[in-house]
């Protein structure tokens, strides 16, 4: 989101997936005291909708202790994996992206050791920690070229049935299905852009 302005269009349409995948209705919402989250439009929908809204107090954390411990969670896995992969911090993006996926793919304590995903959509699911490994991703150029490319695996993109593939030699990402994974090394030399 580049504007806070369009907190009421993401609203809309995050609340209409949720509604349709959970087949609810949002009931009860907390958020930060924030003014994007209190404008009159928005406010308006909330009533219209029958939403409770519940505000934490400004600058208080523990207020909303859950959301504040998955984002240093979340922030910690971005470092930890930049790190371990050496890349830029210029990849941050597709790490957050990269670390949702895996956290709502790992059991937790506070749902009886279940995953996010089984809860909340009753799927199972397989965990599989690629992240930054080498990856060679299927190319049809010339007929004499090689048939793959290497690459550095960095995740999925939503809404595409593929793998995410960054290409440092073109110095750009890749979607590909044909995708065969090094997993017996690690990517050494640090990319940058």
């Amino acid at each position: 989101m580049k504007h806070k302005g369009k907190v009421l269009e993401l609203f809309v349409k995050w609340k209409k997936n949720m509604e349709k995948s959970m087949k609810k209705k949002i009931k009860v919402l907390q958020s930060d005291n924030e003014g994007e989250n209190k404008s009159d439009p928005l406010l308006k929908l909330y009533h219209d909708e029958g939403i409770v809204r519940h505000f934490t107090v400004r600058e208080t954390l523990e207020q909303n202790w859950v959301a504040e411990r998955m984002n240093k969670t979340l922030l910690e896995k971005i470092r930890c994996m930049l790190s371990n992969n050496r890349l830029s911090k210029n990849f941050w993006a597709e790490v957050l992206a990269y670390a949702c996926y895996l956290v709502n793919r790992l059991p937790s304590s506070m749902i009886g050791g279940k995953t996010s995903l089984k809860v909340w959509l009753g799927k199972t699911t397989q965990d599989y920690d690629l992240f930054g490994y080498p990856a060679y991703y299927h190319v049809k150029e010339d007929k004499l070229d090689p048939r793959a490319k290497k690459g550095v695996f960095v995740g999925f993109k939503r809404g595409v049935k593929g793998y995410k593939i960054w290409d440092p030699k073109d110095k750009k990402f890749i979607l590909s299905r044909d995708v065969t994974f090094d997993e017996a090394s690690i990517l050494k030399p640090t990319i940058s852009w």
